[in-house]
């Protein structure tokens, strides 16, 4: 049975009822219907800078082992989502719930559509016009990027053209419902509206919250590694580094508690903060309220660490015990306590330069190139090693070297929201296929195996009409 979303209607009471969108005087002495108006909408980051998290946590990244907690998430209940997440729930919201994350997504879609549909007929310089409507045909496509990924299957070249993906908003409508687009019809957008967007954009952006020729560049090889087009992802992968191919080397950071903030970081194409923020509290609490606050890493994925030399290792995890005298076994990601918590950051969740290299280092062991593969794996991992210690890795074969990416792929994009996707689209990788993931919260045990339907979140009842 079709369905249709009633998206607009879940969002409606958030947009101002105008009948054209230039009657909304943005700031100052701003004239309805110059193109300033409509950059001052592509510029506001309270729109458009947020992006899922909860992906983190149904990850293979993330595992609770301490039993204290475990009994805490329980008690928990509905008070959170933590747990529905966390054990792959296909009931997450009820019927009277909204799903914040996903009003979200589509309010970014509607601003975006707003920008795209109107202002090339505002008052203003053509060419600017023309770059700021580019900017949000870069949010629009990222936006469906992250919700197609999140609520619609995982790509597969054979059924995408059937298989139900998520709806598609191409006009700012504040009212009706909207069909559920296929997989194959979602990203068709995602493409079209990147590679639209590219003439237009600046290489580099003023801010790196504000979308650019390098951002529309990474999206699309984001985009074309879920489909499985190597080809066209390793492409764009490389446009994005010919624009920016700066790393942080972690050496000069270690020890002194600081890290370049997602404006500064080098490394840091298009900033997308997280939603929901589980870093661990500093305070000890024996409160079941903050048992949901700390975002615990696999022991599968720490193995994959030298924990010796390997920064990412040192300076990004810590025990749980060291921020709760509650909770004593496990070790939590800490990242986010490096960010500035006054303007609201979290971990980046948008294309960077490590991930550009780690596409490109995939793309080429799977076309048979594994000696660049792996010489660009070296490469990243140069910047990310104790000064002095041994980083370099070597493999003989194309299989061997894509089983190192993919390991190095997973260390340096832990907790980054893309470990989520990247399970889902191995399911059938005929060289590594995505593993059976069992949890165990409370006296229940949970598993997750290839092919599962819990790899796609149900949209939320409350959304869903049958027409």
């Amino acid at each position: 049975m079709k369905r249709a979303v009633l998206i607009l209607l879940g969002i409606s009471c958030m947009f101002t009822a105008c009948s054209d969108w230039t009657e909304i005087r943005t700031k100052g002495s701003l004239v309805p219907g110059e193109v300033e108006n409509y950059r001052y909408i592509v510029h506001n980051t309270n729109i458009f800078r947020r992006t899922f998290s909860w992906q983190d946590i149904a990850s293979d990244d993330a595992y609770v082992y301490d039993e204290t907690q475990q009994t805490d998430l329980v008690a928990l209940g509905d008070n959170t989502k933590y747990t529905a997440y966390y054990t792959w729930s296909q009931e997450i919201y009820d019927l009277t719930e909204s799903d914040t994350d996903f009003e979200q997504a589509y309010r970014a879609i509607y601003y975006s559509n707003v920008v795209i549909n109107e202002v090339m007929d505002s008052e203003g310089d053509e060419e600017e016009k023309q770059e700021v409507r580019a900017e949000a045909l870069v949010y629009r496509a990222e936006a469906h990027l992250a919700l197609v990924n999140m609520y619609g299957k995982p790509y597969r070249a054979e059924s995408a053209s059937t298989d139900q993906g998520v709806p598609l908003m191409t006009e700012p409508r504040v009212e009706g419902s909207l069909p559920q687009a296929t997989v194959s019809e979602v990203y068709d957008q995602i493409i079209d509206d990147l590679t639209e967007a590219i003439p237009y954009l600046p290489d580099l952006p003023e801010h790196t919250f504000y979308p650019s020729k390098c951002a529309a560049y990474a999206f699309l090889a984001r985009a074309y590694l879920y489909m499985g087009d190597y080809d066209n992802a390793q492409a764009n992968a490389e446009s994005a580094l010919g624009l920016q191919d700066g790393l942080e080397n972690l050496n000069d950071y270690y020890g002194g508690d600081t890290y370049p903030d997602a404006l500064e970081d080098r490394e840091v194409i298009m900033a997308k903060m997280v939603s929901n923020r589980f870093r661990p509290s500093s305070a000890s609490s024996s409160s079941s309220s903050s048992a949901a606050g700390y975002l615990v890493l696999n022991e599968d994925l720490l193995s994959l660490f030298d924990q010796e030399n390997d920064l990412r290792y040192l300076f990004f995890t810590a025990p749980i015990s060291d921020y709760s005298s509650r909770y004593v076994e496990g070790r939590v990601f800490r990242r986010e306590d490096f960010y500035d918590s006054s303007r609201g950051e979290g971990r980046n969740m948008g294309p960077c330069v490590p991930e550009m290299m780690l596409i490109q280092a995939e793309c080429l062991a799977r076309s048979g190139d594994y000696t660049e593969a792996i010489e660009i794996i070296n490469q990243l991992r140069s910047h990310r090693f104790l000064s002095g210690s041994s980083y370099e890795l070597s493999a003989s074969n194309a299989v061997e070297a894509l089983r190192i990416v993919l390991e190095e792929r997973r260390r340096e994009l832990m907790c980054h929201g893309l470990r989520w996707f990247d399970q889902r689209r191995l399911e059938n990788d005929e060289n590594f296929p995505t593993q059976t993931v069992t949890r165990i919260l409370g006296e229940d045990s949970y598993t997750l195996a290839p092919e599962d339907v819990n790899y796609t979140f149900q949209i939320g009842d409350y959304y869903l009409v049958i027409p």
